[in-house]
């Protein structure tokens, strides 16, 4: 139940209903009772006001009987014995010097509310009425007012868990949708008749759709990318491999064995590069002090045979240590393929170099080659999988770049590719802010 919200809605409701029901049925109470109360004060005073004074001086010359008393005793009128009160027959026998107005008295045990109307110094009248009485009488009016609340608070819960499960029921209309999209092509959720609370979940709800919808797309591609760049090797080792079964010779099939060679090193380069970019892609996110200097010499020294076989300078410049906070495999990996893009992409006897450096509170990666460099509109879709640009010649997959920027992303640093002023080439950076 804690975690349904129309069932913390409902009871939250009914709590507040009672509660105030409770509290409106008291206060009603005491208002009714009050006014009850003040009602019989002016019923005294009313029948005091009655009685013409010419009967209470009758009463006291003759002795009479006192001037009214009903059988129930609910209300008593009798004066005030001041002066030849002998053989006058008065009930409650009050004080006489009791003052005009409303008195609370105890007579013979029983408490009496009196009030008092004098006529000149020495005549009187009392109006009294006994507190039980009064009480018994203003309690059952009272009463009678929270009649009304115990049929209306049982309604009221009543209809505010209708008004609850109403008012959500948008959202249950909603889940059936959610249920009924197809999970290759998700579609946006439909913001008519959605309250305005829930509209703000719902279009972050379609946001999240539509990344979904891009990232599915871009997995298709990709998927339909790595297809054809596997089938294009595979096919080229399969001729290979039947040229081979021809060969006359031991020397001829020495010779067809180096472009089988070959073929298979760039088959092993591109499921390397489709297994970096997959791990990258699932890797979890756990950073910890990195040293920039040594990935650089690690990279260095790993990719070493590579430029010594395409006679290329390849050199370092990281003097000194760049600790930043990340992780050494992606960083590494980074490194790793933007030195060998840069590497299979310049030609023989020419010059690539790493850097690892420090700039204000920028730490920064680059790598320098002599390639053919990238062009200006070219600049965001060389970073798309498999994408080389037309013309320009390597045996590269078309996914180094692709890995570096997925890489950059999850570290949170920047990619700059510049072209090289002074001559062709390519002048790489990722710059990332050191905490």
């Amino acid at each position: 139940m804690k975690r349904s919200l129309q069932g913390r809605l409902s009871i939250g409701l009914s709590i507040a209903i009672v509660c105030m029901g409770l509290f409106a049925g008291l206060a009603s109470f005491f208002l009714a009772l009050n006014e009850a109360q003040d009602y019989q004060d002016a019923s005294l005073q009313q029948i005091a006001a009655l009685v013409p004074p010419q009967i209470w001086r009758n009463t006291y010359r003759y002795g009479r009987q006192p001037v009214d008393a009903d059988s129930d005793v609910r209300i008593v009128v009798e004066p005030l014995c001041l002066v030849n009160c002998k053989g006058v027959d008065i009930p409650l026998k009050l004080p006489p010097q009791l003052s005009s107005g409303f008195h609370t008295l105890a007579v013979d045990g029983q408490e009496w509310r009196v009030f008092v109307r004098r006529q000149g110094p020495g005549e009187a009248l009392a109006v009294a009425q006994s507190t039980d009485l009064r009480s018994d009488a203003a309690i059952a009016s009272a009463r009678r007012t929270l009649l009304p609340l115990l049929f209306l608070v049982p309604l009221l819960i009543v209809f505010s868990h209708v008004i609850v499960r109403r008012s959500l029921a948008p959202i249950q209309s909603l889940a059936q949708v959610m249920d009924r999209q197809n999970a290759d092509r998700p579609e946006p959720l439909s913001l008519e008749q959605v309250p305005e609370e829930i509209a703000p979940f719902l279009q972050a709800i379609n946001r999240l759709l539509e990344r979904i919808r891009i990232l599915l797309e871009q997995e298709r591609r990709f998927i339909a990318d790595a297809a054809h760049e596997l089938r294009t090797p595979l096919t080229a080792l399969s001729l290979q491999v039947q040229n081979l079964e021809r060969a006359d010779s031991l020397s001829e099939c020495r010779k067809r064995v180096l472009p089988l060679q070959s073929g298979l090193e760039r088959s092993r380069h591109l499921l390397d590069q489709l297994l970096g970019l997959a791990r990258q892609q699932t890797a979890p996110s756990s950073f910890e002090p990195v040293d920039l200097a040594v990935i650089a010499r690690q990279t260095v020294e790993d990719l070493y045979p590579l430029a010594e076989q395409k006679k290329i300078d390849f050199g370092l410049d990281a003097s000194t240590a760049l600790w930043v906070q990340g992780s050494a495999a992606a960083f590494y990996s980074l490194l790793r393929n933007a030195a060998d893009n840069a590497l299979r992409y310049s030609p023989e006897n020419s010059e690539v170099t790493v850097r690892a450096y420090q700039e204000g509170e920028y730490a920064l990666l680059e790598v320098i080659d002599s390639g053919p460099g990238i062009p200006a509109e070219e600049s965001e879709r060389i970073f798309d999988p498999f994408y080389r640009i037309p013309g320009i010649t390597g045996d590269g997959s078309g996914l180094g770049l692709t890995i570096v920027r997925a890489i950059a992303e999850q570290l949170g640093g920047q990619i700059i590719l510049r072209s090289r002023r002074e001559q062709s080439g390519l002048h790489f950076i990722y710059r990332q802010k050191i905490v």
